[in-house]
């Protein structure tokens, strides 16, 4: 990745972790802009429901087939784990108030869920 990519909350990214894989950015834009790191969320195609997974349809943000958002797994990776550009379109705001909620539900911290 250059030094001239930049990451944004809430888009899709390929990135190498044990294998190739779709993460979500999570941190907020001032820190992908300062940080070496980017905060993310791992996805995977292996789909289970979980409270604390949040599922993309095919498509959404690019991904190419149904995948879970796993909130609970949350990590920073040095920006050159992942590839420059987006898989797709930014998540919508609904979704990416999903994936919120799910990272406050794997820490424990209590939620009031959307009307």
């Amino acid at each position: 990745m250059t030094n001239e990519s930049k990451l944004k909350r809430g888009y899709l990214y390929w990135a190498h972790m044990d294998k190739r894989r779709p993460v979500l950015v999570i941190s907020p834009d001032y820190r992908n802009e300062r940080a070496s790191d980017v905060l993310i969320v791992p996805g995977t195609t292996s789909v289970r429901e979980a409270p604390t997974h949040v599922i993309l349809r095919r498509g959404e943000g690019g991904v190419r087939a149904r995948t879970a958002l796993k909130c609970e797994q949350v990590t920073t990776l040095p920006r050159s784990n992942l590839e420059n550009r987006p898989l797709g379109s930014r998540l919508s705001s609904n979704r990416v108030a999903a994936v919120e909620r799910a990272l406050m539900r794997a820490i424990g911290l209590p939620i009031a869920e959307p009307d």
